[in-house]
């Protein structure tokens, strides 16, 4: 990430000095010239006036002079195109005050001290390189220690947009924003509220984003957001708390292309077809054999023992079938449960439960506890991946059942398991339970353990660590390959297959289209033939790839990304002048660390490096 100049707005940004702070000082009032001519005095002044001088003798009479107020004017400059703001206040019952303080990363903080009273006019100025580009005026009432909260809105002199400043007695302040970002670079971002004595008030700062396709925020904690830059240009990070804004400009630049490569992890497997960590494990990757092993691979190496080796009972016969993925129970740490995807001796499909032994190092073959078996009538569109999603549910993607053209109406059909993806509660039930939040629980006429429907082959899978939204790439027919996102906790989408080849209608000119989700990026068979979905990365290698989306094509050997925004995939790349082309692209795998990994059929593992 590179950072230049200091634009993001700090806690204090420069605008007010600790006699600011004492609200018996009075700092930072500095004469604007003569006092205006005073009107005469209302009737009931003089009236007080005779009242005092007859009741005192000697000396004349001592009026109290009023502690001065303390307030914010809070200018707001989306575009970031001020520096510097003014603030005069006048009164008839006094001297007219100037106040100023530079305009940082498009905010400008002004600390004002007037007398209580009505009729306090204040005039707020917003200049750049010196000249005034932006007036505006609002009459206040000052009571005791507070200012009646007001706006003020400021007119262009000449042309330009209306800017607002709003005067209370609270800022916000944004700390941690960078000055310049580059596209992919992430930071963390936290708001807070304080006072005029520079005390942090606890309250709620709602904080959102104007141009998702310059910057996004996700929240993290309280008051706090990961601001991630999506593409090059200027938004603006608006924060909020009652009737308090503030905020900062953002700006991104455009990443560097071609600095990425891939390293060489390890080689030698036999026709790997998925690569997977442990929970909090960072020191083991985990690699699936399609003829019935998973190998552990650590310190660049291969380890010569497989760490569950299930080879006779696995049918690898087709090209689609054998043992085909794996997942480690959130809690493996503590109860050592990992599960897998395989086809049996006759072609079907199971998901079992197996359990680590005392040696760290290998699964134990007999702790099999049968989930799950679906009957397969072809020996293709299996699917084969399953995966524990951030609800903690266990998902599994099973194909249409295969042959061509889903001959059997699997995709559009909810009453099978066939052509979905699952979502079931290993820690529910016996052998499982089915989560009271899917979307067919109720219905009597669907099978409850399915979340999405409509897909012919949903090889390769997974969610953002972020997000929680769902990728899917899913294979293609004849014509078309295609990636479908379902955002976060959404089930019961119907995917399309096979009314629907991505964006097309299948084998017909036309179809009815209600109901269905149709995917959010597709590619012709003249550029590949087999779609291999990916991840979106989360590691902290690479900044430019923050964010992306990576998938691959089985066939043709290349590597993309997009980010998706809105509900679109946007910012398309490819990587070929990057990476190459690898052959036969079976996997994406994620580390610990969410750096991506890419499996070749072939026997080799690579990770993605700057």
């Amino acid at each position: 990430m590179r950072v230049s100049g200091e634009r993001g707005a700090g806690p204090s940004g420069g605008e007010r000095s600790s006699d600011a702070r004492n609200p018996k000082s009075g700092a930072g009032a500095t004469s604007a010239g003569p006092a205006p001519s005073s009107p005469l005095p209302a009737p009931h002044v003089i009236t007080l006036l005779l009242v005092v001088g007859l009741s005192c003798a000697g000396e004349g009479p001592t009026v109290p002079v009023p502690e001065d107020v303390f307030f914010f004017v809070n200018l707001i400059d989306p575009a970031g195109a001020t520096d510097s703001v003014h603030v005069v206040v006048s009164a008839p019952d006094l001297t007219a005050r100037s106040f100023g303080a530079p305009v940082q990363a498009g905010m400008g903080r002004v600390v004002v001290s007037v007398p209580p009273g009505t009729g306090r006019v204040l005039t707020v100025s917003a200049l750049a390189g010196g000249v005034e580009t932006h007036r505006g005026q609002a009459a206040l009432e000052i009571r005791g220690d507070t200012v009646v909260t007001a706006g003020v809105s400021l007119t262009p002199i000449g042309s330009g947009e209306t800017l607002a400043a709003r005067v209370a007695n609270t800022t916000v302040l944004l700390l941690g924003v960078p000055g310049l970002m580059t596209a992919g670079d992430t930071v963390t971002v936290s708001a807070r509220v304080e006072g005029v004595d520079a005390q942090a008030l606890t309250v709620v700062v709602a904080l959102s984003i104007g141009d998702s396709a310059v910057a996004t925020v996700e929240p993290v904690g309280n008051n706090t957001v990961l601001l991630t830059a999506r593409g090059p240009g200027t938004t603006f990070l608006a924060a909020s708390s009652g009737g308090v804004q503030g905020g900062a400009v953002v700006v991104v630049e455009p990443a560097a292309a071609g600095s990425l490569s891939l390293q060489l992890v390890v080689s030698g497997l036999t026709n790997p077809v998925f690569l997977t960590h442990a929970p909090g494990d960072g020191s083991r990757l985990f690699s699936v054999e399609r003829g019935g092993r998973i190998k552990i691979l650590r310190g660049g190496s291969v380890l010569p023992r497989a760490f569950l080796d299930i080879a006779g009972r696995v049918q690898a016969a087709g090209g689609e079938q054998g043992l085909l993925s794996v997942a480690f129970h959130r809690d493996y740490a503590q109860n050592g449960e990992i599960f897998v995807y395989y086809t049996n001796l006759a072609g079907n499909s199971h998901v079992s439960r197996f359990r680590v032994s005392a040696d760290p190092d290998s699964a134990d073959p007999a702790t099999e506890e049968v989930l799950l078996v679906v009957d397969q009538p072809y020996s293709n569109h299996n699917g084969g991946l399953l995966t524990f999603g951030p609800d903690g549910m266990l998902y599994i993607g099973l194909g249409d059942g295969g042959s061509g053209g889903d001959p059997l109406g699997h995709g559009q059909d909810s009453t099978t398991l066939l052509g979905s993806i699952l979502r079931i509660d290993v820690d529910g039930g016996t052998p499982y339970a089915i989560p009271n939040d899917n979307p067919f629980v109720n219905d009597p006429a669907a099978r409850k353990e399915i979340w999405v429907y409509g897909l012919r082959n949903p090889w390769r899978f997974s969610f953002d660590r972020v997000t929680g939204d769902l990728f899917i790439g899913d294979v293609g027919q004849n014509a078309w390959e295609e990636v479908d996102v379902v955002p976060a906790g959404t089930g019961g989408l119907n995917l399309g297959w096979n009314v629907m080849e991505g964006f097309h209608c299948y084998s017909a000119a036309t179809c009815n289209q209600a109901g269905l989700t149709l995917p959010v990026l597709e590619y012709p068979h003249v550029e590949g033939c087999s779609v291999t979905g990916g991840y979106v990365y989360r590691g902290a290698a690479v900044p430019f790839l923050q964010g992306r989306y990576l998938y691959a094509d089985y066939c043709q050997g290349w590597i993309r990304s997009f980010r998706y925004l809105n509900g679109q995939a946007t910012d398309l790349r490819d990587h070929t002048e990057d990476f190459g082309t690898l052959p036969l692209i079976s996997s994406f795998g994620e580390d610990a660390a969410g750096e991506i990994h890419i499996v070749t059929l072939g026997g080799n593992v690579y990770r993605i490096e700057p």
